[in-house]
């Protein structure tokens, strides 16, 4: 029968121990080993014997020290469990969360704010306006191809005690320094001039017809503004002085909302001031040229 010989660590060192015919290494004898292996039975730093059959075929003991980890296994295979669900569900309430605020910015984008159905409500209030060609008899001191011209023409019937006012129509400036609702009258406006030593032509003036969008407010204060414009022209041709009163309606309904007749409106804002200390050939001025901004107005 083959002898085998055991093999143990003691003290950390690993020790051969001999068959039970034979007796153990001299350095340490089986009280001792006995002995020893009792006292450090508790320590849990002692390694594990592990049979283990070698490679000429005997058995022998190899050491296998215990994991210190063993007993936090559960908990640590716990923690990890944790952490691995716990980011999982974050994913998925993130992924909620943000297919929550998408529809709600569809929804958002969907509802028109309160400037949106504004503006959708003054489009609504949009209407056709025609306006129609008119004509008057205007009394024409000039009509040149440069504007330095038209101004001196204009300062010389100012300083001789008429208003005169400029408007460019087809690339030529026109003085003009009166106005009047027939030719009749005009004539008889222009032969006051003439005794002055002014020469005048009394001329046909008309503007063209027009279609424009304007709103609802803005095209019922052009029907006030126009009716009471007719009146002023009435007045100067007969050469009566324009009443601001008249004029004093027509600038306080001048709509708050108004986008497309503002130029007009402070025209008019600026004649009524005027018209309280004026005469009556500046008052013919004054119809002249509300009669040149509204044609711009509605021609723009």
């Amino acid at each position: 029968m083959v002898k085998k010989n055991l093999f143990v660590w003691m003290d950390g060192q690993k020790a051969r121990l001999k068959n039970k015919h034979a007796s153990p290494d001299k350095k340490y004898t089986i009280k001792e080993f006995n002995r020893e292996q009792a006292a450090s039975i508790d320590d849990s730093d002692i390694p594990e014997l592990v049979k283990r059959k070698g490679v000429d075929g005997n058995d022998s003991y190899y050491s296998s020290r215990k994991s210190k980890l063993k007993p936090f296994k559960p908990l640590l295979l716990a923690s990890i469990s944790a952490i691995i669900i716990g980011s999982f569900l974050g994913i998925v309430m993130l992924q909620l969360f943000v297919d929550i605020d998408k529809r709600m910015s569809q929804q958002n984008a969907s509802i028109p704010m309160a400037d949106d159905n504004d503006k959708k409500n003054e489009t609504e209030q949009m209407e056709t306006a025609t306006i129609e060609s008119q004509t008057a008899f205007v009394l024409q001191a000039g009509k040149f191809t440069e504007k330095p011209n038209a101004d001196k023409m204009a300062k010389a019937f100012q300083q001789a005690g008429f208003a005169a006012m400029i408007w460019k129509k087809n690339d030529s400036f026109f003085v003009l320094s009166g106005i009047a609702e027939t030719e009749e009258h005009a004539s008889h406006l222009a032969d006051t001039m003439t005794d002055k030593g002014l020469k005048v032509y009394v001329k046909p003036w008309k503007t063209s017809e027009k279609e424009t969008r304007l709103q609802q407010a803005e095209k019922k204060w052009l029907q006030t503004y126009r009716t009471q414009w007719n009146k002023a022209l009435e007045t100067v041709s007969k050469g009566n002085n324009v009443a601001a009163e008249g004029w004093k309606g027509v600038v306080g309904a001048i709509p708050e909302k108004q986008e497309h007749i503002k130029d007009l409106t402070s025209s008019v804002k600026k004649a009524y001031e005027n018209m309280k200390k004026t005469d009556k050939w500046k008052d013919h001025a004054q119809v002249l040229r509300l009669w040149k901004q509204f044609h711009q107005t509605v021609t723009n």
